[in-house]
Formats: C-alpha cells, structure tokens, sequence
C-alpha cells in the first residue's frame, strides 16, 4: 500500500506541477503574510466543508497557534494519513506557497479524478502551511529579517542570540551531523532534542497515531535535491531503497 500511494503522490505532484495558469481571487502566484494565509484556511473549509477541517495542534513560542489543513472525506472510520508541512526554515517562502497552491490541486481535482477519489476515500492529508509561523512573520518585518531562519526562542543562558532550527531539533540523531551548537549560528540545533514547542507540537501529534501514517513529507526550497531519512551518512532508512525508487520517478 505504502509503494502504491508513493506513485500516486508522485504522480499528483507531477499534475500540481504542470497544471495550466490559471488566476483565481486568491492569488496563488505571489507570497502572502501570515494572517493572508490564516484567511485562506478559514476560506478552504468555507468551500470544501464536506472535505476540509482545520485542527489546531500546537503553539509556538510566542504564543501563536500552529494549524493544519485535514482533508480526506469523512468516512466515519480512522484511515491512512500523509503528512506534509511547509514553513519550517522562516525565509523559504515559497514552500508556503507550494503547500497553498498542492491544496488547491487537491480540491480541485478529488471531484472530477477518479484517483483523487479514491484517494480522498482511504487517506486524509494533514497539510501545515506554515510551521514555523513566529520566525515567518519575523521574515515580513523589514529588509534586515528577510533571511530569518529560525524559530523566535530566546538563546540559552549568556547567549544574546535568538532562534533555533527547528530542522534540526528533533529526536532523530540530535546533534550529530550538519548542526552547530553555537546558539547565534542558522543551524544551531537547540539545548537538546525536542526543546522547541514547534517541534514538540509536530512530535507530538505525529508520534501518538505514527503507525497511521504512511508518508512524512517537509517541504523546503533549497536546491533541486529529495532528502531522505535520516540526514545522516551511518543511518539510513529500512526501506531506503524504496525510497529512492520513488524519488528517481
């Protein structure tokens, strides 16, 4: 079933990615603030009630609550997830924008595709548009934020610094590879795993249904590059070459 629904998503990203230009009241083609993004949630579920429900599960650490998108039909029973959040690197706002414009897709085509049918049916998409929503909004303050990263925590003791990478800050080979323990450098990993409300909320939700869902997907804007788990050279995945095949499609 897991091989099955990685050629379907390859397949719909394929769609989302060629689908023809076409301009609606929401501007899909442009960078939007937060609260514009906020807006648009409360809109998809206006629009696709029968489908779309927002579920809010977590807070950052500046108070701000962090939301998702659900989308599948209503069956009555727990089905099948995947798992796609956007916006957890502050200045890459165009995976944002990709997770707005992938919903969209979605909604569009789950009433005329067969394949989207089915798969609205037997999956729910749980789809975060923006993560890491302080260090978002903090990138829309002026010229001198633009490039923010990270999140909005206050450094560890004696550091005057801000922020940590939330991508880094999970319990998955914490502070091995690619990371700095230097609190005012963009890949400062944190004071240990999972000390970021962001990351907790996500671990949190994730971890209490793991078993129901069968794809992770966290979208970023850096190169042309598939990053599979775990980021790390002496640990590779149990179905790495899986992976991999699904990638190359």
């Amino acid at each position: 079933m897991l091989f099955s629904v990685g050629l379907s998503l390859v397949v719909l990203l394929s769609v989302v990615g060629a689908a023809t230009v076409e301009r609606v009241e929401y501007d899909y083609y442009k960078y939007h603030p937060m609260p514009e993004i906020t807006d648009w949630m409360v809109q998809a579920v206006k629009d696709y009630p029968e489908v779309v429900t927002i579920v809010e599960y977590g807070q950052t650490y500046e108070k701000r609550t962090i939301s998702l998108l659900k989308i599948g039909i209503n069956t009555g029973e727990q089905k099948k997830a995947i798992w796609m959040d956007c916006g957890i690197h502050a200045r890459e706002w165009i995976a944002p924008a990709f997770c707005q414009y992938f919903v969209r897709e979605i909604l569009q085509a789950y009433k005329t595709d067969p394949k989207m049918q089915a798969m609205m049916t037997n999956m729910d998409f749980y789809v975060t548009p923006v993560l890491n929503i302080d260090g978002y909004i903090h990138s829309w303050k002026d010229n001198t934020t633009r490039l923010w990263r990270k999140n909005r925590s206050p450094g560890p003791l004696n550091c005057t610094c801000y922020g940590t990478d939330l991508n880094r800050n999970f319990n998955a080979n914490w502070g091995t590879l690619g990371v700095s323990f230097e609190c005012c450098d963009n890949t400062f990993c944190g004071i240990k795993p999972v000390s970021e409300p962001e990351a907790q909320a996500v671990t949190y939700f994730v971890g209490n249904r793991k078993e129901d869902f069968l794809c992770f997907l966290t979208i970023h804007s850096y190169s042309k590059m598939l990053l599979l788990p775990f980021g790390n050279p002496n640990f590779i995945a149990s179905n790495y070459d899986e992976l991999m095949g699904g990638g190359s499609r």
